[in-house]
């Protein structure tokens, strides 16, 4: 009695508040490469005085000392404190296990009911039988039957037993499809339970109000177990001499907590690495301290004596060793930086137009995050001395704001689909180059016209092997277009071996490393042009030569 009337007491005192547990919800998540940053709203009336607000059921991935909490009040509220625990669920079931527990349900009893109908089709499948048997079996007391009444009989049981069998196909094939149906339920929902925590966490704010009125929260965490991808569309237009390119976020989380109809923002910034360069310490070398005494025996006293020493050591120079210890492996704190969209080469972000809702189950999902037409100059390139085919080239300049992360990268032209490939990483300002597949509107042929070997010298004691080849290229479009074809001469690795180039000039071509040339020509629609490769090998007659 005397609990109950203390209990009552200091409910009524003025400044005391039991905790009360307050409903919150998911506004808005920024992702990063690595994690996100998951940021809740709730609200409550509160009178005036001292109150705690016990927020429960949040991932056990949140981590503790990225938590922020914001509260605006009408009341003048004071945020006190903030603590964070673990709470273990017995029965942790979000509405995606619901949703699947019930579909898995409902399957088992279409499951059932095939069950029953195949039951009911067998039996009437032994009941054919019986009568067949019957038919030709008859017993001592009853009548033979006749041959029409035979055929009769067994017209009837043909008829009845092909459709009692068509139905146990029929059963069973739509048997075959549920099982296959709920097997993949039964694995999605086995999936999204052994991803859920029971582990959650608890959130308690203690916050003070001068006065009563409406009290809003905002918290903000980070939690692992959440990452996007850049994936691109890129659609080269040749007519605009433009790339329309699309910009995706490919996003996976299994926080332990679904994102429903949230304002999703994605960001290239990177939290792992902090905000600034590591500090470099100092690098110390000094003469190599003498290696230990090896150990007396046990049974000698020093070693006690040693021993004892070493015991009575100073606690505090213990102390101060161990505490060295620790902060030289301490780990840095997190600190997670929201990237802004800015003219950085660094980072950006980008904000989802609409509503996003992603369940906590490791699934993918693509969100475009971003579109940009980018100018584009056009090329054919080739390569006919291995294949004799004109590959058409799109170099675009990234206009835009923001970088271009390394991703798959889907290439169309115009609407056709032409390739699965990569990009690379581009910075706004540099060029990406989009290889958008062979051309038949440009045709390139190569053809050796004359090899021959001959000998060179006074004495003809040196040996000379000649090669010439045509190439021909010709512009079938209606339009004058760049074409860039390479080719290649020997790379002698001896001083007795000399390659010399007879054609074509060297004002014709460029030349790169590895004994490679380069042919840069502008077609004007509907005309071919042709060029000629010569070039001879000189070596000395006593030795033989590979590779020609």
């Amino acid at each position: 009695m005397r609990r109950t009337l203390l209990a009552l007491a200091l409910a009524t005192l003025p400044g005391l508040a039991a905790a009360a547990a307050l409903p919150s919800a998911i506004g808005a998540v920024t992702v990063y490469q690595d994690r996100a940053v998951v940021t809740r709203s709730a609200s409550t009336e509160l009178s005036a005085g001292e109150h705690e607000l016990v927020l429960e059921n949040l991932p056990a991935s949140l981590q503790e000392n990225s938590l922020q909490v914001s509260a605006k009040s009408t009341g003048q509220a004071s945020l006190l404190d903030v603590k964070v625990r673990d709470a273990f669920n017995a029965d942790t079931v979000n509405e995606r296990v619901r949703t699947l527990q019930e579909q898995v349900r409902k399957l088992e009893g279409q499951m059932a009911e095939l069950d029953d109908e195949s039951a009911v089709l067998d039996n009437q499948r032994e009941l054919v039988l019986m009568m067949q048997r019957g038919a030709t079996e008859p017993s001592k007391d009853s009548a033979r039957l006749t041959l029409d009444e035979l055929k009769a009989i067994q017209t009837l049981s043909a008829d009845s037993l092909a459709k009692t069998l068509a139905g146990l196909r029929q059963v069973a094939a739509r048997k075959e499809a549920l099982e296959r149906e709920l097997s993949a339920l039964q694995s999605q929902l086995n999936a999204v339970q052994s991803q859920m925590s029971r582990r959650t966490k608890t959130v308690t704010l203690r916050v003070n109000l001068a006065r009563a009125g409406k009290v809003d929260l905002a918290l903000s965490y980070a939690v692992n177990g959440a990452r996007w991808t850049p994936a691109y569309d890129a659609r080269l237009r040749p007519a605009e001499r433009s790339v329309d390119l699309g910009y995706f976020g490919v996003i996976r989380q299994n926080t332990g907590e679904d994102w429903n109809n949230v304002k999703l923002t994605l960001s290239t910034a990177r939290p792992a690495l902090g905000g600034a360069a590591p500090t470099l310490q100092p690098w110390i070398i000094d003469v190599a301290a003498p290696p230990p005494p090896p150990p007396r025996p046990a049974a000698a006293p020093a070693p006690a004596i040693v021993g004892e020493m070493d015991m009575k050591r100073s606690p505090r120079s213990r102390q101060a060793y161990a505490e060295s210890a620790v902060a030289e492996v301490a780990p840095e704190p997190l600190q997670v930086q929201t990237a802004q969209m800015q003219n950085e080469a660094t980072s950006a972000s980008f904000q989802v137009k609409n509503a996003a809702t992603l369940p906590s189950d490791n699934t993918s999902q693509r969100v475009a995050i971003a579109a940009a037409e980018l100018p584009a100059t056009l090329q054919y390139q080739s390569t006919p001395a291995l294949r004799e085919a004109v590959f058409l080239t799109a170099q675009a300049s990234n206009n835009t704001e923001f970088p271009f992360l390394a991703g798959p990268l889907n290439t169309f032209l115009d609407d056709a689909f032409v390739a699965s490939s990569a990009m690379k990483a581009v910075m706004p300002g540099e060029k990406v180059e989009l290889a958008m597949g062979a051309d038949d509107g440009i045709s390139i042929k190569r053809q050796l016209v004359n090899r021959y070997t001959e000998s060179t010298g006074f004495s003809g004691s040196g040996k000379r092997v000649t090669y010439e080849y045509k190439i021909t290229v010709k512009n079938n479009k209606a339009t004058k277009e760049q074409v860039s074809f390479k080719d290649r001469l020997p790379i002698s690795r001896n001083e007795k071996i000399v390659v010399k180039l007879l054609s074509p000039a060297d004002r014709d071509i460029k030349r790169e490393e590895d004994g490679k040339i380069v042919w840069d020509w502008e077609l004007e629609p509907g005309k071919s042009r042709e060029t000629v490769l010569k070039f001879s090998v000189d070596y000395p007659g006593d030795i033989d030569v590979s590779g020609i």
